[in-house]
């Protein structure tokens, strides 16, 4: 299969992680993917190592200067199976290439608050819309025909257990937005509570504040983290990364909710790391540092999680399993039957179950979905 994949830009985020080893996974399953950049300042210069990368892996990759974006796309000279756009900036040009083509348009829904004027001519023209979890899916409601949760997929290859530190060492990772900031306050405060050999570390794109954390800046490869952390905190995707290194993990997000446990994963249709939806609050730097202190000390409990964290991972969130369900997607597009898409995806849940993984708001006025998936 070929496929066209339109993304908006490359930016510290789940999403475009999500993009770049999706792409990467369809190519090591034997499929052709052409990756576009519809959106990009600097162009492939700006952007030069992960271009490198993906073009290694077997991706072709292309900027689109801005006037082609704004004005026509021009009819691409490959032939391609399907259009699948990953940014809500993309779902226009990509409705646009998938007609002049005649082939399926895919869009994938990153974040909540899509169902607005400037995509819904794209939604309504897809043949299909994967979404990263079920708050997504629930907010997209007139589509649910055509709706498949495929939820986010770790390369189990690059992130794995590694060698770790001789401290014990915490790793809090992610962007850092509005929403997050109470969270990163609490977070600040729990740590400082920590025995003084215990070591923090803060992979983000924006300073945590000094003291007991040490700021490392956005990480575009975390895999070299945490395969030596023993304790990740964070939402998303970086908690599904650290779970498959084989970290204990703690959900951090908008709300805290506590340590990913075999009880807790028990208990969720859909594994929920998003950090929001229980109407907790902001997070109680109390409860954080209570968690983390019991870790510090209970090594026997952390070693019991961090075992745990890498089994779920093998059998729940691979990335074989996110591109055997989106090439499914791509596969129920062609046959153009409108509603018989494929079923729940690897994350097990359909667009009816309850929490999500989905991000927060993608922003109104046609800014682009930036969930956490």
């Amino acid at each position: 299969m070929h496929v066209l994949m339109l993304t908006a830009a490359f930016f510290p985020s789940g999403q475009t992680a999500h993009v770049l080893d999706l792409a990467r996974g369809l190519v090591r399953r034997g499929h052709r993917v052409d990756l576009w950049v519809t959106h990009s300042r600097g162009g492939g210069q700006a952007h030069a190592g992960t271009v490198a990368a993906l073009e290694e892996a077997g991706v072709v990759v292309r900027f689109l200067p801005a006037p082609v974006v704004g004005e026509r796309a021009g009819l691409p000279v490959e032939r391609y199976d399907v259009v699948h756009a990953q940014s809500s900036w993309s779902f226009e040009l990509g409705r646009r290439l998938a007609e002049m083509l005649g082939v399926p348009l895919v869009l994938t829904c990153h974040g909540l608050g899509l169902d607005q004027p400037a995509y819904r001519r794209a939604l309504a023209a897809a043949s299909r819309l994967i979404c990263v979890g079920p708050r997504v899916a629930g907010d997209l409601g007139a589509y649910r025909s055509k709706i498949a949760v495929v939820g986010n997929g770790v390369d189990l290859e690059r992130f794995r257990p590694g060698i770790r530190e001789p401290r014990w060492t915490l790793l809090y990772a992610g962007r850092v937005d509005r929403g997050k900031r109470p969270a990163l306050a609490a977070f600040r405060r729990a740590v400082q509570g920590l025995p003084r050999d215990a070591q923090v570390w803060a992979a983000s794109t924006r300073r945590l504040g000094g003291g007991r954390i040490q700021n490392l800046g956005w990480v575009s490869e975390l895999e070299r983290l945490m395969g030596r952390v023993h304790v990740v905190a964070g939402t998303g995707r970086v908690i599904r990364e650290g779970l498959a290194s084989g970290a204990a993990c703690l959900i951090l997000g908008r709300e805290y909710h506590g340590p990913v446990t075999p009880d807790l994963v028990e208990r969720m249709d859909f594994p929920d790391f998003s950090g929001t939806g229980r109407g907790l609050g902001p997070p109680d730097p109390a409860a954080i540092l209570q968690d983390l202190l019991r870790l510090y000390r209970d090594r026997r409990w952390l070693a019991e999680l961090m075992a745990f964290g890498r089994r779920y991972a093998e059998a729940h969130l691979g990335l074989d399993a996110m591109v055997e369900a989106t090439v499914a997607v791509y596969r129920a597009a062609g046959a153009g039957a409108p509603g018989a898409g494929p079923g729940p995806g690897p994350s097990g849940a359909g667009p009816e179950a309850p929490g999500a993984e989905g991000g927060g708001p993608s922003g109104n006025g046609g800014r682009p979905a930036t969930g956490a998936g």
